[in-house]
């Protein structure tokens, strides 16, 4: 799958063909299935919804890549987490 990462230095956007995949933020982090396999399996693969630290960072990381076979630079890590 064509994605494409993207950050604000505050939040880090990953995009497939199909529209967000995973998003890792201030208040969380947002996995999602593909957006033709959602349906009645709702969206998330992966998802919290409290503050974020490094350790959720390291989660993100491991899950895009199980989940997805997408690789995030280091580069990307938000400074907040550092």
């Amino acid at each position: 799958m064509d994605t494409s990462i993207t950050s604000d230095g505050v939040t880090v956007w990953v995009n497939g063909t199909c529209g967000l995949i995973g998003r890792f933020g201030v208040r969380g982090v947002d996995i999602h299935r593909l957006a033709s396999e959602q349906g009645v399996r709702g969206e998330c693969l992966f998802c919290t919804h409290a503050v974020t630290t490094s350790a959720d960072w390291d989660r993100f990381v491991i899950k895009m890549h199980e989940l997805y076979s997408v690789s995030i630079p280091s580069s990307y890590k938000p400074h907040r987490v550092r």
